[in-house]
């Protein structure tokens, strides 16, 4: 009989005051890994993501909510009143137990309560502590508040992403600063733990929405700093490439993705349409001259790209070593992807009130290791046995903090 493999995080408590994607996805990763996270909620305030679309018809209201359980896999849920000095001394007494307290409250809201990193470092010197929010908590700009929507738009990405002369635009529902942030966030626990497990202390991390989008900046940032020159919004292309772009294929809305940097893959892009009389034009020839011509050139591909499906145009190109790639719905990436299915990127998980539905692994895989996706939890569902197992308080005091709704 094969050995259990013991999750690569087992033994490490985490407690969580978080909301919407930024915090909550950072501590769901050391969840996933084998950390024990006790998430601090409110039947009063309750996190956003139990209260947004999609919502499934027919359960309880904030329990019925997929995106919440999306973010939240294998937690406990405490629901606590923090503002009774019962709920606040609770919460002390968890961050004792605890590794880690990751929140993303507004910048000062754990201060005012006494809940801040100098209060629980007096409780406990080697906590470590994770303060999460848009741009962080000094700064002039420590007050701005929004979500991952406006972060991209305060970090500049936004304004490049769009075509020339038009809007700027935002990638639909997906929120680049909370996907982006909270992978930092996760990296920012560990090195934290493996400073902890070298001197003994703990210490306070400050991380924001704002820096991850701005590192995505890279090659924008460098040719401001080297050449003086400030990207716009360039759709598509690219300064070093061409063809570069998305190409309307054979059928209703396919498209191909198509990258030629070198004059080695232009050669092979060529052999590829089989080498027509306009791929040997002077407007062709090199970079610079494509980059000239670009509108006409990207014509020119389309008559090609259009008469074959997406598939086939990506497997040609590939074939010769030309980068391309089929643009896939998101239908057929959970579906029909042969490489996200051998990769389990996608797990079933069963929700004991919405039922089965996908939640995404992490974008890696430890061999001894690997994560173990469960389902987020009901609000309140561990009340009982956080505060008589965990704090080992009795059942008169559980009562009684039912009673007067500190447990909320």
């Amino acid at each position: 009989m094969a050995q259990q493999k013991v999750p690569a995080l087992k033994g490490l408590k985490v407690l969580e005051w978080g909301i919407a994607q930024f915090a909550p996805a950072a501590t769901r990763c050391l969840s996933d890994f084998g950390a024990q996270v006790i998430k601090i909620e409110s039947t009063e305030t309750p996190d956003v993501l139990r209260q947004l679309q999609p919502q499934v018809k027919g359960l309880p209201p904030l329990d019925n909510a997929p995106g919440f359980t999306h973010f939240n896999t294998g937690k406990m849920s405490l629901t606590l009143d923090l503002s009774q000095p019962r709920g606040v001394d609770i919460f002390k007494r968890l961050a004792v137990w605890a590794d880690i307290v990751v929140q993303n409250q507004r910048p000062g809201a754990m201060e005012k309560l006494g809940l801040g990193y100098e209060d629980l470092k007096k409780l406990k010197p080697d906590i470590i502590m994770v303060n999460g929010s848009v741009a962080g908590q000094e700064g002039p700009g420590k007050k701005v508040r929004g979500w991952g929507f406006h972060t991209s738009a305060i970090s500049g990405v936004t304004f490049l992403t769009g075509y020339p002369g038009k809007e700027p635009l935002f990638p639909g529902w997906n929120v680049p600063a909370d996907v982006l942030g909270s992978l930092f966030l996760t990296i920012a626990c560990l090195a934290a733990l493996r400073y902890k497990a070298r001197t003994g202390k703990g210490q306070c991390i400050d991380a924001t929405q704002l820096e991850p989008m701005v590192h995505i900046l890279g090659a924008s940032l460098l040719d401001l700093t080297a050449n003086g020159r400030p990207q716009e919004r360039i759709g598509n292309r690219h300064p070093y490439a061409s063809p570069h772009g998305a190409f309307r294929c054979k059928g209703d809305d396919q498209w191909c993705t198509i990258a030629v940097f070198s004059d080695e893959e232009w050669r092979a892009f060529c052999e590829v349409l089989g080498n027509p009389a306009w791929t040997r034009e002077a407007a062709f020839a090199t970079l610079e001259s494509r980059k000239k011509n670009e509108d006409e050139l990207e014509k020119k591909v389309e008559e090609w790209t259009l008469n074959y499906p997406p598939q086939e145009v990506m497997d040609r190109l590939q074939s010769k070593g030309v980068p391309a790639g089929k643009v896939q719905r998101i239908n057929e990436i959970m579906t029909i992807d042969p490489q996200v299915k051998q990769r389990g990127v996608y797990r079933e998980v069963n929700h004991p009130l919405i039922g089965r539905f996908l939640a995404p692994a992490w974008p890696f895989i430890l061999s001894e290791t690997p994560c173990e996706i469960r389902h987020g939890p009901l609000i309140g569902q561990d009340n009982n046995r956080i505060i008589t197992e965990i704090l080992g308080m009795s059942d008169a005091e559980l009562v009684e903090l039912v009673n007067s709704k500190v447990l909320s």
